[in-house]
């Protein structure tokens, strides 16, 4: 098979088709012929090395951890899928025509949602509604504050809060203002609107890091908690509640299933930056890593070639 991988840690040059074995289901894995693989910012610090000191990376490496695509295949003891299925996931090597998921990770996907639009779901809609539902965990009334809410993570902290019957009030760039009242925020307020009076809230959901979230968490209620996603540092210096930094959990297929289904019925959907070939993987890390051209923290997909031997999407 053809695979995106880099030898060493560097910039977006550094990522290149190589040639590869496929890989194989084993027990409780599911193989899957992939139609498109998503772009998330942990890819591209995973390129650039900035996550090294958190896990080394094995060279070479094949980059990616969110596809979509056909069942090609079933290990020993999966029950819930089969060959044939349309299914999403998160893997290990996404940027590959086969991947390799544990079963735990994946979700039978509806006709009505295309390979793309699921590709971007994984690891930044399970983020968003794991952060709300297993990190804040707001009770009904409470004013949750949502920092990047028109964001791909964002958004769906957004609607895991208005599920709970949480008061979400959306900080975003005044160009965002529309879009977050679109969502179902009841207020909306800039992220640099941290000095200004009268500001409170039960807890913070941040995806955006550093000073303007520190202000803006300042005026977060005694108990209440503050949450984040964001590798860019928040200042702990005089808010009423410790930082905590919440971790994406993978081993989520029935919440990813949730979301699916919510997308397939309308009442969610991922904004699509850029959908781009698959041997444009260089080109997407730099749209990502630079914040891209269209959208704010909206996902980028990259798209298996039409007419390909395996008759990819």
């Amino acid at each position: 098979m053809k695979a995106v991988q880099f030898d060493n840690y560097g910039p977006p040059e550094v990522l290149h088709l190589a040639e590869m074995e496929a890989p194989t289901a084993g027990p409780g894995e599911v193989q899957i012929r992939v139609a498109a693989a998503g772009v998330n910012p942990a890819d591209y610090k995973r390129r650039n090395g900035s996550l090294a000191k958190y896990a080394q990376l094995s060279f070479p490496y094949v980059g990616g951890m969110d596809v979509a695509g056909t069942v090609a295949a079933v290990g020993p003891g999966v029950t819930r899928f089969k060959a044939g299925d349309r299914i999403v996931a998160t893997v290990p090597g996404g940027y590959a025509e086969v991947a390799v998921a544990n079963e735990a990770t994946c979700a039978l996907l509806p006709d009505s949602v295309d390979f793309a639009q699921a590709a971007a779901l994984p690891c930044a809609a399970l983020t968003g509604v794991q952060m709300i539902e297993m990190a804040v965990q707001p009770r009904k009334g409470e004013r949750v504050l949502v920092t990047g809410a028109t964001g791909a993570v964002g958004r769906y902290a957004v609607d895991a809060a208005l599920a709970l019957g949480a008061r979400v009030v959306a900080a975003v760039r005044p160009a965002y203002f529309d879009e977050a009242r679109g969502l179902g925020a009841h207020e909306v307020l800039s992220l640099e609107d941290g000095d200004k009076d009268g500001l409170a809230f039960d807890h913070v959901a941040d995806t955006v890091g550093g000073p303007a979230v520190a202000k803006l968490a300042r005026h977060v209620a005694q108990g209440g908690k503050i949450v984040t996603v964001s590798t860019t540092p928040i200042d702990p210096e005089g808010l009423p509640a410790p930082v905590s930094f919440f971790a994406y959990k993978p081993a989520e297929g029935e919440r990813l299933a949730r979301i699916v289904d919510s997308v397939a019925r309308g009442s969610t959907s991922m904004p699509i930056a850029r959908r781009l070939p698959f041997s444009s993987a260089a080109e997407a890390h730099r749209l990502v890593e630079s914040g891209g051209t269209e959208g704010q923290g909206h996902t980028r997909t990259l798209k298996q070639p039409r007419g390909t031997p395996r008759g990819y999407s």
